[in-house]
């Protein structure tokens, strides 16, 4: 028999979660076929680490000349081999997201230079369990975070995208990062109850799609087990990011969705732009 601490632990685990299979298959799994990548731009590996599980920054679109950089910052389930197999890709996979940034962004200004950047420079939960509910992880992430948008921060606007448990890392590093905004989509929590505690330097923007299964999640912390409240809620004070028609988990950074098209607008500072069509 499980000794008690353990059972706490387990069952708490679940509250945080709420990971029950169905949740925790709908939040890591996409089938959505997608388009041939043939014409698509290439990435630019710019940083690889493959010790451990590995770590990598891949950029799309010319990084050294952009004036505008999006640094998207994925969550739970993304390795460095997983980020740069594409053979099987879908829109859950981050290459296929910040591809869809880069054309949005183009899209509503031809003539702009902007380069989208794929960061997973730190040890992202491999699935919806212990490790997702609590904070060490994007902790032990988010120096590196702030350090590499500092960086694309001396030449160019920098936006911080942050999807599901990337958000919890923009979380730790928001007060140590020059980033002009920074938007979190489908996300558990941030380890703050208000805005305000991020000490964010730039807008923070949130919005989750209503069938997102990560809205079952409770927006509560035990312990360290949690993320805290919801980044949505009026009372967060974070900017609402219209998300329309955009569909569970893994559909923000879908061609056509209101979501993109708001986080493409945030891009290249429309902020007059974000709204509901």
């Amino acid at each position: 028999m499980k000794r008690l601490p353990t059972l706490i632990v387990s069952a708490l685990a679940a509250l945080a979660l709420n990971a029950t299979p169905a949740v925790a298959h709908s939040l890591s799994e996409d089938t959505d076929s997608l388009p041939s990548m043939t014409g698509q731009p290439a990435g630019q590996v710019i940083m690889a680490d493959h010790r451990g599980q590995g770590r990598v920054i891949e950029a799309f679109g010319d990084i050294d000349h952009a004036d505008h950089v999006v640094v998207l910052v994925p969550g739970v389930g993304w390795n460095a081999a997983a980020l740069l197999d594409e053979s099987e890709a879908t829109r859950r996979h981050p290459a296929v997201q910040a591809r869809g940034i880069l054309a949005e962004a183009r899209k509503l200004d031809p003539h702009s230079r902007t380069a989208v950047v794929v960061w997973l420079d730190y040890d992202a939960p491999s699935t919806v369990d212990l490790d997702a509910a609590e904070s060490t992880r994007a902790i032990q992430g988010a120096p590196r975070l702030a350090a590499f948008v500092n960086m694309e921060a001396k030449r160019a606007d920098v936006s911080v995208v942050c999807h599901s448990y990337g958000a919890v890392v923009c979380a730790h590093a928001a007060s140590r990062m020059n980033a002009r905004d920074i938007v979190a989509v489908g996300a558990p929590g941030m380890d703050v109850s208000t805005v305000g505690q991020l000490h964010s330097r730039g807008r923070v923007w949130a919005g989750t799609a209503p069938d997102d299964p990560i809205s079952m999640v409770p927006h509560t912390t035990i312990g360290d087990l949690g993320h805290g409240a919801d980044p949505t809620d009026p009372g967060f004070g974070a900017r609402h990011l219209p998300t329309g028609t955009s569909h569970g988990h893994n559909g923000y950074f879908t061609p056509g969705t209101l979501s993109l098209v708001n986080i493409a607008r945030i891009a290249l500072g429309r902020f007059d732009l974000v709204g509901d069509r």
